[in-house]
């Protein structure tokens, strides 16, 4: 009896996450005026809560890091991963992630970035230099932050375990994920198990993307200018950009998808595209890669003023420079301005 019993349960949980979402269910994370203040991890299969806490998250994607770190190659340049650390604290502080981000830059060419449980996250050199603007590069950055503040690797690890009906508690301890990183090596062929990539979460992660990239001020096209241009030059030189691809899926419908979720956005009167400081930091980054940038100076890269889509008095490129930090940093988001009292930043506790 007690064994029919299992294999009842089993089979319905197994039914209710393979059916597909409901039809009357309309637009998720339409309510893009509460961003930072809104629960979108939801729960897996309509009814259970993600088994991982947010405290194990964070743990489970710095060993992942850790291992990753012993054999991939960054880039230490100060100029490059302030801006790259800045750009995405931004984006982060526009979303609704419930993690800070610990933000780094990879010495490769392979035009990819990916974000580990936890608000791990890495940004290819290449990425970077295919970049035509920052809004391009902020999309996708965007996309990945999507994917940590979604939680989507440990609502992949909590349906793995309702699947298999396993005990809970042997499957979030050090050892285990030890053991995964040293099998899967941690190379580019980075599993997607723990990215928590599927069709599903991809189809998430560029609403939500999108949506932390118009909320941060960036042009939301550049998410779409980005797609169609690796998809135009795959089509000239098969195999350039496998890495990208290799990790995320075909951009068709993606791009389609987008376009829509654009126009469900308030329009705003102007945006962000560019700014002379990625013009300058991505300038830099060839100039290293050809052994022509001095120690603590800048290369080439002239002060051009920022391209907006309408008007032209936003310049990013006056930022206040930020100090290296070797702690994790603290999570903040914009708080609700008051009548009479300015915004200030608070930090937002995991």
């Amino acid at each position: 009896m007690r064994s029919d019993m299992l294999k009842l349960v089993s089979s319905a949980l197994v039914i209710l996450m393979l059916l597909p979402a409901p039809v009357w269910a309309g637009r998720r994370h339409g309510d893009v005026e509460n961003i930072g203040n809104r629960d979108i991890n939801g729960r897996v299969a309509w009814i259970f809560p993600n088994f991982v806490s947010l405290e194990k998250e964070i743990q489970i994607g710095q060993q992942y890091a850790q291992y990753f770190e012993q054999t991939a190659r960054l880039v230490e340049d100060p100029v490059v991963t302030e801006y790259v650390d800045r750009l995405g604290q931004e984006l982060v502080k526009h979303s609704d992630a419930k993690v800070p981000f610990v933000i780094k830059v990879l010495d490769t060419d392979e035009v990819n970035a990916f974000a580990l449980p936890g608000g791990y996250f890495y940004v290819n050199k290449g990425l970077i230099l295919e970049a035509d603007n920052e809004a391009e590069l902020a999309g996708v950055m965007a996309h990945e932050i999507a994917h940590v503040a979604a939680r989507h690797a440990t609502e992949r690890m909590t349906k793995s375990q309702l699947l298999q009906f396993a005990a809970l508690p042997a499957l979030f301890v050090g050892g285990y994920w030890t053991q995964m990183a040293m099998y899967n090596g941690l190379g580019m062929g980075l599993s997607l198990a723990v990215l928590g990539i599927t069709r599903k979460s991809e189809e998430e992660a560029d609403q939500l993307g999108t949506q932390y990239l118009w909320n941060t001020g960036y042009d939301p096209n550049g998410f779409i200018t980005f797609f169609e241009k690796l998809q135009a030059r795959e089509k000239e030189k098969p195999g350039k950009f496998a890495s990208f691809f290799r990790t995320h899926p075909p951009v068709e419908d993606r791009i389609v998808k987008v376009q829509e979720e654009i126009s469900y956005l308030p329009e705003k009167d102007e945006y962000i595209v560019t700014t002379s400081e990625f013009d300058r930091v991505k300038a830099r980054l060839i100039a290293l890669d050809n052994k022509l940038a001095t120690p603590g100076g800048g290369s080439g890269g002239g002060a051009k003023r920022p391209t907006l889509k309408r008007k032209t008095n936003t310049d990013r490129s006056e930022r206040e420079e930020p100090t290296l930090k070797e702690e994790r940093p603290t999570l903040k988001r914009p708080s609700l301005k008051k009548e009479g009292e300015e915004p200030r930043d608070e930090p937002d506790e995991p």
